[in-house]
């Protein structure tokens, strides 16, 4: 266990991998930190990204080759009389394996240590993790809801948010969890749509689809509270098909989810009734010169 006392300063250098000398490629793979005790090497967890410049590298062999800068690191300081620099100096190049020049940093104990040391990893060493890529759901079914919210302007515009309390598509609950549509009015209305109105396969599919609308609306409940969240679930199914989709939307409806079959002409004109009474409409042109002109008049008269 290192030593620790308040303002302990510890010399790092970063380790590289240069396999082919004459193309000048390297990529940072781990962390060498050096103090009195001896060398605290750390490599990559993932070292994949070696094969950018070279499929020969062995991820293994790597490793090994970090474990031999400790041991030679550590007849270094056995021998005495080795300052850090000298030391660092003296295991700087090993293989396809360089340190970079000595940098410093402070930790008072262990925790900092570490916490500084997997700072370094994060920022000089891991790969990125690329970013999670977004997708709204792309359904016939859900473009025709959109579709007649739209036709009664109660959908929200593209930089719009729930505070229009119109109805936003593609709301993010949390990451890789996307509400359909959600409206802000009093409560939050979450509204998840499922079509299984095709073939056999697309109803396989669908059944998928209802158990994930089923954790987005409980997700919802979650996020919003249990009494300020009204889910609904609207599916579209032939009358072949939804009887095998039933236990399914069943089980959803059991979860307290409210069930819209998009297909029936009564169940459509109540869902859209229902939500469009309670989001607010977003002006048309003449009305706004219409409210503009009633202003005016009651200013001016």
């Amino acid at each position: 266990m290192r030593g620790f006392v308040v303002g302990n300063f510890f010399k790092f250098a970063i380790v590289r991998l240069s396999p082919d000398d004459s193309r000048d490629e390297r990529i940072n793979i781990g962390v060498a930190v050096f103090d009195d005790a001896g060398l605290d090497v750390r490599i990559a967890q993932r070292l994949e990204k070696v094969r950018a410049i070279s499929t020969a590298v062995d991820p293994e062999a790597i490793r090994a080759l970090a474990d031999n800068l400790r041991i030679l690191d550590q007849r270094a300081a056995l021998e005495g009389g080795f300052e850090i620099d000298e030391r660092a100096r003296a295991i700087s190049r090993l293989g396809p394996l360089t340190l970079s020049p000595l940098g410093t940093f402070a930790a008072e104990n262990p925790d900092a240590y570490e916490a500084r040391v997997a700072s370094l990893m994060r920022t000089l060493i891991e790969p990125e993790v690329a970013p999670q890529k977004i997708r709204e759901k792309r359904s016939r079914l859900l473009t025709q809801v959109k579709q007649q919210f739209r036709r009664d302007r109660v959908l929200a515009k593209k930089d719009e948010d729930l505070s229009s309390h119109r109805i936003v598509s593609g709301f993010v609950l949390e990451q890789g969890l996307i509400a359909d549509l959600v409206l802000q009015n009093g409560a939050m209305h979450v509204v998840e749509t499922v079509d299984a109105s095709g073939d056999q396969d697309s109803l396989r599919r669908a059944i998928g689809e209802i158990g994930v609308a089923a954790l987005v609306l409980e997700r919802a409940r979650m996020k919003f509270g249990e009494e300020n969240t009204k889910a609904r679930l609207v599916y579209n199914t032939s009358a072949s098909l939804e009887a095998v989709a039933r236990p399914s939307l069943e089980a959803a409806e059991h979860q307290g989810a409210i069930l819209t079959n998009w297909a029936s002409a009564d169940d459509q004109r109540r869902f859209v009734l229902s939500l469009s009474s309670l989001a607010t409409p977003i002006e048309t042109k003449r009305r706004a010169r219409t409210g503009d002109a009633v202003t005016q008049h009651r200013l001016f008269n």
